[in-house]
C-alpha cells in the first residue's frame, strides 16, 4: 500500500491507545488520519498485558478514568461490531496486612463516593466469591463486581478495523525515524517507508514513548520495565474474578477459554525492553498461585 504524503494527524503506536485514539478522532469527524506501528498491531504492551480492567484505585483521578472506561467497555462490542470478550467477573483484591486493611477501607470510601459499586468484605465473603481460595493469611478484601477483563487483542483489532472503516490509514511494520520541526512546530514525520507532512503528532508508543519524545526533542518521563506472565492450558472453570494482591505481588484471572493467566512485576527489574521469560519466574509464579488457589496444583 502506497503511503499518503500529507495527514492532518499522525499517531505513533498501534496498540489499544493509538488505535482507540484513531477511531475516536475519526468518529468525531477528523479526516486524513495516519497511524504508524513499527511492528504488528498489539505487538507491544497491549499484547503482553494481564487484560485486567478495574476501578479500584486510591486516587480520585484513576477511579473516575476507570469508571468511565468501564462504561465504554460495556458497549464496545456492539459499537465496534467485534466481540472483545468482556468478562465482568469482578476484581477481588486481597489484604494480607493491617496496613492494607486500613488503606483498602479508605480506598473503598473514596470509590463509593464516586458511585463505584465496590465493598469491603471479610474473609468468609471472599471465600464465597471464590470457593477455591485459600484464605490462610488473608485479613479482608475488596470486591467490585463490574470490574473484570477483556481480550486485549480483540479490543485492539476492533478499534483498528473500526478506524479503518472511517478512513484512517494504518501502516504497520513502519518505523518512525524522525519528527521534523520548524519554528518549534511539527512539520513532518519521516519513516523507513517515506515522509508524511503533518502539523500534529500523537505519541501513543507506550513503553517507547520516551524514545519517540527524544526524536522530537522532548523529554518524557516514561520507561519500559518487564512484567512476566505465566499462562496455563485451558482447564475447567474455577473462578470468575481477577484475584490480586499488592503485598504478595500477584494477579490471576481465568479467561473465557479456560486458561489461567497469572503474573507479577519485579520491583528490582532493570529498566529496558527485555521481553524474555525465565524459569525462575515460572517456578515462583507457580508456587505463589498454587498457595493461593491449591486446586491449580491439579
Amino acid at each position: 500500500m502506497m503511503m499518503i504524503r500529507r495527514a492532518s494527524v499522525v499517531i505513533i503506536g498501534g496498540g489499544i491507545v493509538g488505535c482507540s485514539i484513531a477511531y475516536n478522532l475519526a468518529k468525531m469527524g477528523c479526516k486524513n488520519i495516519v497511524l504508524f506501528e513499527k511492528n504488528s498491531l498489539a505487538s507491544g504492551s497491549t499484547g503482553r498485558c494481564g487484560a485486567g480492567i478495574r476501578q479500584q484505585f486510591g486516587t480520585e483521578m484513576n477511579c473516575i478514568l476507570a469508571r468511565e472506561s468501564i462504561k465504554i467497555f460495556e458497549n464496545l462490542s456492539q459499537e465496534l461490531d467485534y466481540d472483545i470478550e468482556l468478562n465482568q467477573g469482578g476484581y477481588l483484591i486481597l489484604a494480607y496486612t493491617e496496613k492494607e486493611v486500613n488503606q483498602f477501607k479508605k480506598n473503598v470510601a473514596l470509590e463509593q463516593s464516586l458511585g463505584i459499586d465496590v465493598r469491603f468484605i471479610n474473609v468468609e465473603e471472599a471465600k464465597d466469591i471464590v470457593p477455591p481460595l485459600n484464605t490462610e493469611g488473608i485479613l479482608a478484601a475488596t470486591f467490585c463486581p463490574t470490574d473484570g477483563h477483556a481480550n486485549p487483542f480483540n479490543t485492539n483489532f476492533a478499534y483498528a478495523e473500526a478506524a479503518q472503516r472511517l478512513g484512517v490509514k494504518i501502516y504497520d511494520f513502519t518505523e518512525v525515524r524522525e519528527i521534523k520541526t520548524e519554528d518549534n512546530r511539527i512539520v513532518s514525520v519521516s519513516t523507513d517507508q517515506g515522509e508524511v507532512l503533518t502539523p500534529i503528532v500523537i505519541n501513543a508508543a507506550g513503553g517507547y514513548s520516551g524514545e519517540i519524545g527524544k526524536i522530537a526533542g522532548v523529554e518524557i518521563p516514561v520507561y519500559s520495565q518487564r512484567h512476566q506472565i505465566l499462562i496455563t492450558e485451558p482447564v475447567d472453570p474455577l473462578f470468575k474474578p481477577m484475584l490480586m494482591s499488592f503485598s504478595r505481588n500477584f494477579y490471576c484471572q481465568q479467561t473465557p477459554h479456560g486458561s489461567i493467566i497469572m503474573g507479577f512485576g519485579d520491583p528490582d527489574e532493570p529498566k529496558g525492553y527485555d521481553t524474555g521469560s525465565s524459569w525462575q519466574f515460572a517456578r515462583e509464579m507457580a508456587q505463589k498461585m498454587t498457595a493461593v488457589v491449591p486446586l491449580l496444583k491439579e
